[in-house]
């Protein structure tokens, strides 16, 4: 088991670094698939679980990732003043409505915002030169929504971040590390959220409000140990594969949220 879990780790923490997106795609669908199949809790609860502990271990793999992109000078840290209050508020928002969906509910939302985001990456045309930049306060109200949403997926922000970072004109390459770093507050608060909220016994061991310890661990040592593997490899490859990578693991994520559980 625990196994399964290091390798759910190893393949989410490439994506992170390389993509900016926390790793939540890969984390999420599959803690939830794992949690099913060896039924170590009632289903009701299985989403729930899966996007605490995934927002959990966000916040090791994205904090190992940070530090390979900021020495790259990915970092925008103007666009981190704005973003991070409220991505903050938003990700309390998002963990008070995830609290109150069942698990049928945040799964199908989940998969059908992934076909969504896909669809924009790949065939959307990016147009950054005829875009104007968002105002300050434009940004700040977007933050907002951004981080309720990515609370709401465990996907820690870079969902949603990195498509409206690059609207804002920021490179592929500013965008990842950018999300990174504001990815490492907003996921902290959304899991002390989902912490809070689901502190009486549930019945299950080995768990905390809404986390998994077991798969926790697996997952975050590995993540921790891939992200800079995946920041070296995102560095190297140019702004339109990176796109293209990152629609493709977003469609099939989607798809198998949809048709296999």
């Amino acid at each position: 088991m625990f196994l399964i879990y290091i390798l759910i780790g190893a393949l989410s923490g490439t994506l992170a670094g390389m993509l900016g997106i926390g790793g939540g795609i890969i984390v999420v669908p599959a803690l939830a698939a794992v949690f099913l199949s060896f039924n170590l809790m009632p289903a009701s609860y299985v989403m729930h679980m899966a996007i605490g502990t995934s927002l959990a271990v966000i916040i090791i793999t994205l904090t190992s990732a940070l530090r390979a992109h900021s020495l790259r000078g990915n970092v925008r840290t103007d666009f981190v003043k704005v973003l991070l209050p409220g991505l903050l508020l938003g990700a309390v928002l998002g963990a008070l409505i995830a609290h109150q969906l069942p698990s049928y509910y945040l799964r199908i939302f989940f998969a059908l915002f992934l076909i969504f985001l896909s669809g924009r990456l790949l065939i959307a045309k990016h147009k950054e030169e005829t875009r104007d930049v968002p105002g300050r306060y434009v940004i700040a109200s977007v933050a907002t929504g951004l981080g309720a949403i990515t609370s709401i997926l465990g996907a820690g922000g870079g969902l949603l971040m990195v498509p409206f970072m690059l609207r804002c004109k920021l490179s592929m390459h500013q965008a990842a590390g950018t999300s990174v770093a504001c990815g490492v507050g907003t996921a902290l608060v959304a899991t002390l959220s989902y912490v809070f909220l689901n502190m009486q016994d549930s019945g299950i061991a080995y768990s905390t409000g809404y986390i998994y310890w077991p798969a926790f661990f697996g997952v975050a040592v590995a993540s921790m140990l891939f992200a800079p593997i995946g920041t070296a490899l995102g560095h190297r490859l140019p702004t339109a594969v990176l796109r293209r990578v990152l629609g493709i693991f977003l469609l099939l994520v989607a798809l198998d949220m949809l048709f296999t559980h």
